[in-house]
């Protein structure tokens, strides 16, 4: 007995089979819409987290330098300590106003990309959710619970089979487009989010920024009243001038000593391995020289003790043509075997001597320490989030009116900033200043040393081996508040802009 199945049944599976179909498609997102994408909001967070830390750590900084003048008596505040202090406080809201800007900049960015990926993906959710809908209801309609007498009406069990198998494809579509529904709907509310957390977060920078350049315009009026006070009484004026430039001569006069010393000490190190170079290739010339002279005895004793065996008529005329041949080769091979000696004598110290002034700097150093020279620009800083308040060379103050000779950088930082090393390399000096701190020099190879300046608690002792990036010590306080690092860098005896050298 066949089973005869109703037209109408194909009619609806095809039905229900299109509209699955569409909303595959219509569920694939479209190559032309970007999805949004979790790796661009954590990006945008983790700006946003380095850039906050950096304003942390320059609000700090200038906490310290607005306390220390408020605690300065009426003198006090119109001394050159009190004018630095100002003029630090104008050089930490100028870098904090320029990273605001910056992260404005880039916030206006990412605020659009979100706007763009955040309209696009609500035109997919629209389209999606209208199709799942039409899918709903047409299911509700045309096959709801029947799957199971559509199953039994098969005309055989292999129609049956097919059947299922139809039947368990278009459940696992929906499910799957379902769940891709949910996806799309949580990464849209994440954009949106992250949207309105941008919004958001330009606004503060925003408010920050405006107070930061109220606060900087206070600061420059200041300034400039403490200047005119000083001004006024020129003897006074004068005379904190000359105490200011004397203390800058004092640590700059002490680190090229020091600089100096190690500079001798290489250099003494490299004349007494040149001593002893010498001195090897000497010893090997001279026992060469006596090696060839035994060696040419040795050659001439079986000659004469044949000669004197042979018979007498015939042993002169031999002895006598002998003689002759010898004492006209004999002269010529020994001489050209002692012009030979030397040369092979130094072949070998002279090859030793090359790779001795090589590994000068001590093989210790291998390994801990970056090729300087290919180093340009790419050290890292000591100091994270510091301002350079002094800048490398001769620069004309003109506050001041006065010209200044910098053999480094100085860097404003909070109190108690870890101060590490730009490389990796050997504490040759440690010395110290009553007003400058702690002073720490560091040799790297190719003759290289770097300097830092007012330290307090040190990390290091002399002779360590250190590796790139260790610390070396804290920052110590100034007179003027805050902290300011003092770095330098030399080659040989030739000081070196560290500013171009770090990156």
């Amino acid at each position: 007995m066949t089973f005869i199945v109703p037209p109408a049944f194909f009619y609806r599976v095809l039905r229900i089979a299109s509209v699955l179909f569409l909303l595959v498609s219509v569920l694939s997102p479209p190559t032309t819409v970007a999805l949004p994408r979790n790796g661009e909001i954590t990006k945008i967070m983790k700006e946003r987290a380095a850039v906050e830390k950096n304003l942390s750590n320059l609000k700090l900084q200038l906490q310290e330098y607005q306390s220390k003048l408020k605690l300065t008596t009426k003198k006090e505040s119109h001394s050159f300590k009190a004018l630095e202090n100002i003029r630090s406080q104008i050089l930490v809201l100028e870098k904090m106003i320029n990273e605001n800007q910056s992260y404005l900049t880039r916030l206006d960015g990412d605020i659009d990309r979100l706007h763009d990926e955040l309209q696009g993906n609500r035109k997919i959710y629209g389209r999606v959710s209208d199709d799942f809908r039409r899918t709903v209801i047409s299911a509700y309609k045309y096959g709801g619970n029947r799957d199971i007498e559509h199953f039994f009406a098969a005309g055989s069990v292999s129609k049956a089979l097919v059947r299922a198998q139809y039947m368990g494809f278009f459940t696992r579509s929906v499910r799957s487009n379902v769940e891709e529904l949910q996806q799309v709907a949580a990464k849209l509310e994440n954009s949106r989010i992250a949207l309105e957390q941008s919004y958001q977060q330009k606004a503060k920078v925003v408010r920050e920024q405006e107070q930061q350049l109220k606060s900087w315009s206070a600061s420059k009026k200041e300034k400039e009243v403490v200047l005119d006070r000083l001004k006024k009484n020129k003897q006074e004026y004068l005379a904190q001038l000359a105490t200011v430039q004397q203390k800058r001569m004092q640590l700059q006069s002490r680190i090229e000593s020091l600089i100096l010393a190690e500079q001798r000490a290489l250099e003494a190190e490299r004349e007494r391995r040149r001593k002893n170079l010498e001195a090897r290739r000497r010893k090997t010339l001279q026992l060469e020289q006596k090696r060839l002279e035994a060696q040419r005895l040795e050659q001439k004793q079986p000659e004469q003790e044949h000669l004197r065996t042979e018979r007498p008529a015939v042993g002169r005329v031999r002895v006598k043509k002998k003689k002759t041949v010898e004492q006209r080769v004999a002269p010529d091979t020994a001489n050209k075997a002692m012009e030979e000696a030397p040369q092979r004598a130094m072949k070998s110290p002279e090859k030793e001597q090359g790779n001795q002034t090589l590994n000068l700097d001590s093989p210790e150093l291998e390994g801990v320490s970056a090729n300087f020279d290919r180093a340009f620009g790419s050290l890292p800083w000591p100091v994270q989030n510091g301002v350079v308040s002094k800048r490398f060379g001769t620069v004309k103050d003109k506050d001041l009116r006065i010209v200044t000779t910098n053999n480094g950088i100085d860097i404003s930082v909070p109190s108690n900033t870890q101060v590490r090393a730009v490389s990796g390399g050997k504490v040759v000096q440690i010395a110290f200043l009553p007003t400058f701190g702690n002073i720490v020099i560091v040799r790297h190879p190719q003759s290289y040393l770097t300097v830092y300046a007012n330290l307090g608690q040190l990390s290091v002792a002399r002779d360590d081996i250190i590796k790139s990036q260790q610390l070396l010590g804290f920052a110590g306080k100034t007179a003027e508040g805050a902290s300011v690092v003092h770095f330098e860098i030399w080659k040989g005896r030739v000081k070196q802009n560290p500013s171009k050298w770090l990156r």
